[in-house]
């Protein structure tokens, strides 16, 4: 699992130097300091250099930044005054670099959505030079060096997937794009120019993410399902051959009658779970032996019950992160006298735990309060869109949230961090949440400030 072991900025918006060093002894980072400090922007530098958003890392003054990884390789990007910017990527005593000048390629990549797109426009150049160019060799040597960084970058995708939680998170105003080519699911960052952006957040048909967040859970579900039927009609068809061959078989040994009675007891625990978790429907019981049987019937027995923990083992994954899910949401956060509910025809809507009236009604995702529904998006993102062995930034999750829910954040992150493998690294005004976990924070500055 490849990790950020530390990050380092120099002169950013010409004042702030930091060293950042991410804790070795937990997945979890949280940095710590008031506004202005530049930690939002920090963690927009590495988004942008990991892909190589050439165009945002000009808007943003510097003079040097680096990103050190746990597999020894180095992340820099230098700037100076006359628009240039060197890039360099090292590994051990390999190392790739490219110097940039921002007043040609701002023309090549402000018209690209995203890193394939630029690559593509390098490659017309390489083709076909501009008429305009007038030393067409520095440009390709310039244009050859962008490739081999690009590709570097390309190779380090393979091993490390980044995903940012924005402090902006209610909202969806653009696609999700991937830098080299490949869709994201739900990803908040942006690729376009700004004018297009500003367009887009001006509009009225914005779609509020828990609405989009609600409906991938139920694709995410169906999906699962559909899985599970296609692996389901492929293991049932050949049942009674496999059966035939087991019972042929006289070195086949099966379960004896009380593993079979405590397996089939397992599997119908593990189907009773996925019920209530809305990923099978009620049916009947697990079959289960009538009285005493022979050894046909054991085999019998043996294969039916390997079979069906094969089938269900496919919704394992689905399954950990629907319960974590719902167990977070309802019972550990911010949602007041409301209980989350699942329902595979309805969709996921609220309703209310406790009523003067004793009527149940359902609460709509969009009647929501704003700290609620920031919740719900943060969790879902962290849960169900954050690769395994990926690095996550969030920034600002104590938004619209009371002190004493803030208090409890870092002990449910520790628990998505057991389950999906990920580094966390928070950005945060409030030291609140690092309530218990003061070790985890990384001030950057703060206590000298208030001493002065």
């Amino acid at each position: 699992m490849v990790q950020i072991k530390k990050i380092k900025v120099v002169n950013l918006f010409d004042y702030y130097c930091y060293e950042i060093k991410m804790n070795s002894h937990s997945n979890i980072s949280i940095i710590h300091a008031p506004n202005g400090y530049g930690k939002t922007t920090v963690f927009n530098l590495v988004k942008h250099y990991l892909d190589f958003d050439v165009y945002k890392i000009h808007l943003i003054p510097f003079e040097k930044f680096t990103i050190e990884l746990t597999n020894k390789m180095s992340l820099v990007v230098e700037k100076n005054d006359n628009g240039e910017m060197h890039f360099v990527i090292s590994e051990s005593e390999k190392k790739v670099d490219c110097n940039i000048d921002y007043r040609f390629f701002c023309q090549v990549y402000s018209r690209s959505k995203n890193v394939k797109e630029y690559t593509q426009r390098i490659h017309n150049l390489l083709r076909r030079p501009h008429p305009e160019i007038v030393d067409f060799e520095k440009i390709h040597n310039q244009c050859q060096e962008n490739l081999a960084v690009i590709d570097k970058l390309k190779e380090l995708y393979k091993n490390l997937s980044l995903n940012i939680i924005n402090s902006n998170r209610l909202f969806i105003n653009e696609p999700s794009h991937d830098p080299y080519g490949n869709k994201y699911v739900n990803n908040k960052m942006y690729f376009l120019p700004d004018e297009y952006i500003e367009e887009d957040l001006s509009g009225n048909n914005r779609k509020e993410v828990i609405i989009s967040d609600a409906d991938n859970i139920l694709t995410k579900m169906q999906n699962a399902r559909q899985k599970y039927s296609i692996i389901s009609e492929s293991i049932d068809r050949n049942f009674p051959n496999r059966l035939v061959e087991c019972v042929e078989d006289k070195n086949y040994l099966p379960y004896n009658d009380s593993e079979i009675k405590d397996k089939l007891k397992s599997l119908e625990e593990k189907r009773l779970e996925l019920q209530n978790a809305g990923l099978l429907q009620p049916g009947k019981n697990t079959l289960t032996p009538a009285g005493d049987i022979d050894d046909t019937m054991r085999k019998f027995y043996t294969l039916y019950i390997n079979d069906s923990f094969r089938k269900l083992k496919l919704y394992d994954d689905i399954k950990s992160k629907l319960e974590l899910f719902i167990d977070i949401i309802n019972t550990k956060t911010a949602f007041s006298n409301k209980k989350m509910v699942i329902d595979t025809q309805k969709g996921v809507f609220f309703e209310p735990i406790q009523s003067k009236t004793g009527k149940k009604h359902d609460i709509p995702l969009e009647k929501l309060s704003s700290g609620e529904k920031h919740d719900f998006i943060m969790f879902y993102e962290l849960i169900f869109n954050s690769k395994k062995n990926s690095i996550v930034l969030i920034d600002e999750p104590e938004i619209s949230l009371h002190v004493a829910w803030q208090m409890q954040f870092i002990n449910i992150l520790e628990r998505i961090c057991v389950l999906n493998n990920i580094q966390v690294i928070v950005a945060t005004h409030s030291p609140d949440i690092a309530t218990g976990h003061e070790d985890l924070l990384i001030s950057l500055g703060l206590e000298e400030d208030l001493n002065d």
